[in-house]
């Protein structure tokens, strides 16, 4: 804190009872000690004190405190959420902040006016809080004290006469708001990147298994398209020269990373397949150096490389090792000093920073994990522009490298941002989704029925103890949630009434089917990448923290029998597996095995895989005793699987597409291929008790267009 402000402007004061918060410094002190809060969180709380007692739908909300900024109802809920948080409050059982459903809010506390002379005995921001008593707790509803004059000239001037200092991003956030898109083919646009003079944009056009490149101006014109048909080319960027590009280039069975001549034509190969360069990549600021993600080591996680643009020279930057992660999506500081990548595997990546000449200088940006989809420099010390799900769902945040903090600007489906000289913005718009297929396991002829279709995503099916019912993971009603539907009965499936400051993922049945096991995952850039098991009721959706389980937990799973609780530790981006038993807060036992990628159990076995290494382990329990088994398992396809019985599901690839395949563990042999196979990421098998149904879930086709925001021209 800066000190008190000037005697001649007293800080406007609300008074919540044992709380106050201090809109000019954004601070909320209680019996709970001090915490700041943002400044948008205190105009929702303002704009809900306007009205005491009244029902403020949430169109109002949003309309009067994102004024001309198109934002969507899940930024609202995560404010409240956050407001909540800061109050002590709890949804279930408000004591401040109503939730009416379909509705929107109501502060069911009374607000009373402060005269000049009660608002002068209460001590100012800034004063030593060592000297003032804790308020005695109250069990009638909690006076809102506002000086009069302070009130009034708030709620009549609006609540943009807060004068609140501008949110980091702002001003990209609006501007993200008004995006026009800059294609719009029926064909897939890919990884847009910017001319170094910004008038240009290089990009993917993808149809089926082909690409090619793509050069259009911003301001319109003939497009020119790069390459003949028959080849694959990914993640153009341009020379600093203008003239040159370089792409990933796949084609008869050969890869490489190749410089084109605009003009010419002429190709020459920068880094070739020997390397395993990865398909994205970037060039230095002066084009004489490349970035890539590369193997150093067999049975390692590849990590960054630089190239020498010139003579092919590779250098390995870093080396991530055996539990780690890929280090992907490698990006240039504008100054060339500096390369951001992502380091981790599916959904737990976090942002690295590395000097481009100082192998040891490599260390995360930030402690948020989840979906990344590449970044972009703001900046030669950045702030970066991030597509990721870190805060609740995939779009742009801002994330500032000083602090490691997030925060959400919008682009909703967001990937692959650029931006240019000039401040424009370009990324690719990603819509995807993904549905519940129900198939019968033993007639492959019979028609796969469609369960409870959405535009978003679902997946992460599991069939309850009975079979009757089918627990799954969707975000159709914003962020990520447990679902619950009942088989061969009409209507929708429950959305389990869960906290929206939330993520909840990885569902589990327990043994009596009257609870989930689950992992729930904070919202919001002020909150620690903490993980903890819950125990969720069904269908009152009441939630049990299981904190002694850790802090860090990837999945819990109980044993069928009920009396274990099997718990996925995160290690890195590994998982060791703990077990502690049901019913009781004993520490969990550490089982003597190695770090896994995923590990499943039944009755009688536990299977799990390894990073970095092809196929699976059968383990017997209780026992333990472990044996190899060779399945077509990688780390590409680590939650791909599913252990059923003693069988193994798992996608493979096969011509035309996907196949699912069952690996019969008994008879140690491969069972069947069945041609109708899931296509979502992620945990998209389940398999009914009596083995005689599937549900797979299974991606559409997905739409991904350009957008583009325009900076301010001077």
């Amino acid at each position: 804190m800066s000190g008190p402000p000037p005697a001649s402007r007293p800080p406007s004061r609300l008074r919540l009872g044992e709380f106050e918060v201090f809109p000019d410094s954004h601070e909320l002190s209680g019996p709970a000690g001090v915490q700041r809060i943002r400044p948008l969180i205190m105009a929702v709380l303002l704009r809900l004190a306007a009205e005491p007692g009244q029902v403020v739908t949430r169109e109002r909300l949003l309309a009067d405190v994102w004024p001309r900024r198109m934002v969507n109802d899940e930024v609202l809920s995560r404010a409240i959420a956050e407001l909540r948080t800061a109050l002590g409050d709890d949804a279930r059982q408000a004591r401040y902040i109503e939730t009416l459903p379909k509705a929107g809010y109501r502060l069911v506390v009374a607000v009373e006016p402060m005269g000049e002379a009660a608002l002068a005995a209460v001590p100012v921001a800034g004063e030593a809080r060592r000297d003032r008593p804790t308020a005695p707790h109250r069990s009638h509803p909690v006076l809102v004290g506002v000086a009069v004059l302070a009130v009034l000239a708030l709620l009549a001037a609006g609540l943009a006469a807060l004068r609140l200092e501008p949110e980091p991003g702002a001003e990209l956030a609006g501007r993200l708001a008004a995006a026009q898109p800059l294609t719009a083919d029926l064909s897939l646009e890919l990884s847009p990147r910017f001319s170094p003079d910004g008038t240009r944009a290089a990009f993917v056009v993808a149809e089926g298994d082909e690409s090619r490149i793509a050069i259009q101006s911003l301001e319109g014109g003939p497009r020119r398209l790069i390459g003949e048909a028959g080849a694959v080319r990914q993640s153009p960027v341009f020379f600093p020269d203008g003239r040159r590009i370089a792409f990933w280039l796949a084609q008869g069975g050969d890869c490489a990373v190749v410089e084109y001549d605009l003009d010419s034509g002429a190709k020459r190969d920068i880094v070739g397949c020997g390397a395993q360069p990865r398909s994205r990549f970037d060039l230095s600021p002066d084009g004489k150096r490349l970035a890539v993600t590369a193997t150093h080591r067999e049975q390692f996680p590849p990590g960054i490389a630089i190239v020498d643009v010139a003579s092919g020279e590779l250098r390995h930057l870093t080396k991530p090792e055996p539990g780690e992660g890929d280090d992907l999506h490698p990006r240039f500081s504008p100054d060339g000093q500096r390369i951001a990548f992502f380091r981790g595997t599916a959904s737990h990546r976090r942002a690295w920073i590395v000097k481009a000449d100082d192998p040891a200088s490599a260390k995360p940006a930030s402690a948020l994990e989840g979906l990344t989809y590449g970044s972009a420099w703001l900046g030669p010390d950045g702030p970066l522009l991030v597509a990721a799900d870190w805060l609740g769902f995939r779009a742009l945040t801002l994330l500032d490298l000083g602090t490691g903090r997030a925060r959400l600007l919008g682009a909703r489906g967001a990937r692959f941002p650029d931006v240019s000289p000039g401040g424009d913005v370009v990324y690719e718009n990603a819509v995807f989704q993904a549905n519940l297929w129900l198939a019968d396991a033993k007639d492959e002829s019979a028609a796969p029925q469609a369960l409870w279709p959405s535009t978003r995503y679902t997946s992460q099916p599991e069939f309850s103890p009975d079979g009757t019912r089918l627990a799954f993971g969707s975000n159709r009603d914003g962020l990520e949630a447990l679902y619950v539907g009942v088989l061969g009965t009409p209507g929708d499936p429950a959305k389990l009434p869960l906290p929206a400051d939330h993520r909840f993922i990885r569902p589990h049945w327990s043994a009596d089917g009257k609870h989930l096991y689950a992992v729930r995952i904070p919202v919001g850039a002020l909150k620690n990448a903490v993980q903890h098991a819950v125990r969720v009721s069904v269908p009152d959706g009441k939630v049990a923290v299981l904190d002694h389980l850790g802090a860090a937990v990837n999945a819990v799973r109980p044993s069928p029998d009920g009396k274990w609780r099997y718990v996925g530790e995160i290690s890195g981006n590994a998982v060791r597996i703990s077990r502690a038993r049901a019913g009781t807060t004993d520490t969990p036992e550490r089982l003597p095995l190695p770090v896994v990628g995923e590990f499943q159990l039944t009755a009688e076995r536990l299977v799990f895989t390894q990073p970095n290494l092809a196929g699976a382990t059968s383990c017997s329990l209780p026992e333990l005793t472990c044996e190899r088994i060779d399945v077509a398992l990688d780390d590409g396809t680590r939650f791909d699987w599913l252990l059923a019985g003693r069988s193994l599901w798992f996608p493979v690839r096969a011509p035309g597409g996907r196949q699912l395949a069952r690996y019969d563990l008994a008879e140690g042999r491969l069972a069947e291929r069945r041609a109708f196979a899931p296509t979502a990421n992620g945990l998209a098998i389940a398999v009914s008790p009596d083995g005689r149904r599937l549900v797979l879930a299974r991606e559409d086709a997905p739409s991904i267009d350009l957008m583009i925001a325009r900076a301010a021209r001077r």
